[in-house]
């Protein structure tokens, strides 16, 4: 049964990739995701959730705090009964089953955590916790104040349609056909290889398309928030050609601070395509490299993102209706 359950998925690997080595990004160590989910579960317990189903992985982020939290515990926690592989594909496995069984999912970790989960997670809403690197779609939000709105959605005191709304995200097709997606940007890239993942130099970066950005983002969709800035809200996204036309200096990851050329920006209304000329190209996809593309390749952006908890309007859709009182 879906109501009063809530899933709960950690990424022991966000936060610890090679940005600490080529910036200064920031470790964020797997105790304190510990904390994190010993205060979820307190905090759902009190309000009134009755089960939370876990993610397997490989540090032991939810049985450590359950061995943590002893005799305070009251929840019902378990485990999926799943293969862990220690990368993507426990956090697409276990989001295709929390789909199914949980009303909310909490998902601990980074923009490409979020990623992630976007491609599985389907109807169900989520509420992001930041804990990766550039954290542009996740929140920095404590997660006492998280566990409380994810209770009020899993009770049914707020209706997902009253508490959620619904992200824009950048679909990539090659050849006509789907092959990924990013929820902020998508770079086509220079880059031969995989590799470490990140993106720190900007002379490999082509052409760029964002769904949302900032001068205070960090990342590679600062670049674009240098020139204009386009929230969640707006039905647009923009493109920017990269690596020639007008200099720009944009925080692309933690402590660098970059000179990017900026050619042709242009905006991009939900629902149209542009096409992406770099062919065959590396895409990194919300700041990671991710997917090679060859032949015909285009961007559409769309309002087809994940369901996203509204922490504040759910909070106080809560307490007008009594939700915190005796």
């Amino acid at each position: 049964m879906k109501r009063r359950t809530v899933g709960i998925i950690a990424n022991p690997e966000s936060g610890r990739d090679i940005r600490r080595l080529v910036a200064h990004a920031s470790v964020f160590d797997n105790m304190e995701k510990v904390s994190i989910v010993e205060r979820l579960l307190l905090i759902l317990q009190e309000l009134g959730v009755e089960r939370v189903i876990g993610m397997p992985e490989t540090f032991g982020i939810i049985p450590g705090a359950k061995r943590a939290m002893e005799d305070h515990l009251n929840i019902e926690v378990e485990l999926i009964d799943m293969k862990v592989f220690g990368d993507w594909r426990d956090t697409y496995k276990a989001t295709e089953v929390l789909r199914e069984e949980a009303s909310v999912i909490v998902v601990i970790g980074g923009d490409g955590t979020n990623r992630i989960v976007a491609k599985a997670c389907g109807e169900t809403p989520i509420i992001p916790i930041s804990t990766g690197t550039n954290n542009v779609f996740p929140y920095m939000i404590e997660a006492t104040i998280a566990g409380e709105a994810v209770a009020a959605i899993a009770t049914g005191v707020v209706k997902p349609e009253e508490g959620t709304y619904r992200t824009k995200r950048i679909e990539l097709f090659e050849d006509g056909e789907l092959r990924d997606i990013a929820l902020i940007d998508a770079a086509a890239t220079t880059h031969s290889f995989v590799g470490s993942k990140a993106v720190w130099k900007p002379e490999y970066l082509k052409e760029l398309v964002v769904t949302r950005c900032s001068p205070s983002n960090i990342g590679l969709s600062s670049i674009a928030g240098i020139l204009r800035e386009v929230t969640e809200g707006d039905d647009l996204g923009l493109y920017l050609e990269i690596g020639r036309g007008k200099q720009v200096k944009a925080p692309i990851a933690p402590g660098v601070f970059k000179r990017v050329l900026v050619g042709e920006v242009k905006e991009i209304p939900l629902g149209e395509e542009v096409e992406i000329c770099t062919s065959p190209t590396l895409f990194a996809l919300d700041d990671e490299r991710e997917v090679e593309m060859d032949g015909e390749i285009t961007a559409r952006l769309t309002r087809e993102g994940p369901r996203v908890i509204d922490y504040r309007k759910t909070l106080r859709l809560a307490a007008e209706r009594g939700f915190f009182g005796d």
